[in-house]
């Protein structure tokens, strides 16, 4: 193990010989998973009973049982998934073992979120000594059914403790940081509207900027906040711990509307698109229609070839889009410079079709994972990705393909399109920039100038300012070092960090200048540094997009 994971472990332990709950925060890619299995080593090695329990997404059960296999061959660790029938012969097995009085050779129990909803009745019997909910913040909602099963789960006999992994302790407001809080530590975190009340970070809000500087200056309500965390989580950034990992470059490229998406992008702000025969088309939902419209006008109707009937794949598939004319010049000058391997993330499966075709018609051999694709075929399109290097390209859905995955072969990453949540796009980054990389990263974000994506990119400007703000200004990597007055947030700093004025970027320029080949060429160079050039945005990135987001350009 590195270094900075033993003083993972080490903090963990602590937390768990003091009675603590936690959240280990740290970046993805860092080893939570590896860490997590020496603690409960750990647990094992110093006769503490279970039995144990793992819970995440579905996607992820068989990696920690991989990883147990590989880390902690001694310890048993079964998937709780299948048919109820399965499940229960599972059960039965956990039962009659604690009949006989064999606590101490329970198998860690691997289960998802789904069965923990459907078998809470039956799994909160079995007294669990310690709970690790992996992709914890998928408990941001504190009113749903899976924390209150959960709850139900843990509360129920014996002192059960409780460690949430998580790579983005804070995605979109306090209220989700406070419900991960209240589910540790509930009798500590209690009231939510007193915490609100004291913390006011509402960055939708015209004036907040203002208003946290004031606070901060006047009462230190952000060195509050961080003394309040401080005991309950640990993050570590790779630019803080992980020196070998090379580093990443992040651009947002600019494209622009097609006439054809022009046209449909006029129609759809005025309700007046029309299908082929001239008829209206319903819109239900305006803004996921124009998002569509900007990705590709194939994703409302595909023209069919004449001569055989079927969905029309040529030179047009590519004109027909800004943004798909963007990703033609970078595939083909990354297919020039050799060596590269590429991974493309949509939110759109349909879009991941107009994607599929693309390569296939280009040439391109690739492999695609979505929703709908089982473990085992997931397995076997990462193996093949890795391991063959004629695979050029890795097609993926943003959710689908954000978690569980480890796509190193890869050192470009091309986000299509922007997630409301920048938190599914840095983990989607994440998939290629972790440990095992050996190669310099590029995150490339397409998106398409005076268009909504505009103001989801603004969207996740706001929630990445929150999250530097509340937890990854370093104030959580030491253990034992206090957050103090005195060791607060500078003026400088916040002012630093809330700093942001879209007029001044590049989201505010007036040119229609798509960006050249040699501009493009040069934001392809992957010796770094910060590269300016009209019709594009591009700022030399590390660790996470706060910073590409917040440049100036």
């Amino acid at each position: 193990m590195r270094p900075y994971q033993l003083v993972g472990v080490h903090w963990l332990v602590g937390l768990y010989e003091n009675g603590l709950n936690g959240i280990l925060g740290d970046e993805m890619g860092l080893g939570k998973t590896v860490q997590s299995v020496a603690l409960l080593a750990h647990l094992k090695g110093n006769s503490v009973a279970g039995p144990f329990m793992v819970v995440g997404p579905l996607s992820t059960l068989h990696n920690w049982k991989n990883e147990f296999a590989k880390w902690a061959p001694g310890i048993s660790a079964v998937v709780y998934h299948g048919s109820p029938k399965e499940r229960a012969e599972i059960r039965g097995q956990f039962l009659r073992g604690k009949q006989a009085g064999a606590d101490k050779d329970f198998p860690v129990l691997i289960t998802s979120f789904e069965i923990i909803i459907r078998d809470a009745k039956e799994l909160r019997k079995l007294g669990w000594k310690f709970v690790i909910i992996d992709e914890g913040h998928r408990l941001k909602n504190m009113n749903c059914r899976l924390i209150k099963e959960l709850k139900s789960i843990c509360d129920h006999g014996q002192t059960c403790n409780r460690l949430l992994l998580t790579g983005t302790p804070l995605q979109n407001n306090l209220t989700e940081l406070w419900a991960l809080l209240n589910f540790l530590l509930p009798s500590i975190f209690d009231d939510l509207d007193s915490f609100q009340a004291w913390f006011d970070f509402d960055f939708t809000q015209e004036d907040v900027d203002q208003k946290v500087l004031q606070g901060e200056m006047e009462n230190s309500v952000v060195t509050k906040l961080h003394q309040i965390l401080r005991p309950f989580l640990l993050r570590r950034l790779k630019q803080d711990v992980e020196l070998s990992v090379p580093k990443k470059y992040e651009y947002i490229l600019y494209g622009w509307l097609s006439e054809w998406q022009s046209a449909m992008y006029d129609d759809l702000i005025k309700k007046q698109l029309k299908d082929s025969d001239g008829k209206e088309l319903r819109m239900q939902n305006v803004l996921m229609q124009l998002r569509k419209c900007c990705n590709h006008p194939y994703l409302f109707e595909w023209p069919l070839d004449p001569s055989s009937g079927q969905e029309s794949v040529d030179e047009i598939l590519v004109q027909a889009s800004g943004k798909m004319q963007l990703l033609d010049r970078i595939m083909t000058m990354l297919k020039k410079e050799g060596d590269h391997k590429v991974l493309i993330f949509s939110q759109m499966t349909r879009m991941l079709d107009v994607l599929e075709d693309y390569l296939a018609w280009r040439g391109y051999t690739y492999r695609r994972l979505d929703g709908g694709v089982s473990a085992q075929d997931r397995m076997t399109a990462m193996n093949d990705f890795n391991t063959d290097k004629s695979i050029d390209c890795f097609l993926l859905s943003t959710r689908a393909g954000g978690l569980g995955i480890n796509l190193v072969a890869a050192d470009t990453c091309i986000i299509f399109d922007s997630d409301w949540n920048p938190h599914a796009d840095l983990q989607a980054q994440d998939r290629c920039h972790r440990i095992g990389q050996t190669k310099t990263v590029l995150v490339f974000r397409l998106a398409t100038a005076d268009t909504v994506e505009e103001k989801i990119l603004h969207a996740a400007k706001q929630k990445l300012k929150l999250e530097q703000l509340v937890v990854s200004k370093g104030k959580f990597k030491d253990i034992g070092a206090k957050t103090d007055k005195n060791d607060g947030l500078k003026e400088g700093e916040l002012m630093e960090l809330l700093a942001f004025d879209p007029s001044k970027s590049a989201l505010g320029r007036t040119d229609n200048k798509v960006i050249t080949d040699a501009e493009l060429a040069m934001v392809l160079d992957r010796k770094g540094g910060t590269k300016k050039g009209k019709g594009f945005l591009a700022v030399e990135k590390t660790t996470n997009s706060f910073d590409a987001l917040n440049s100036k350009g």
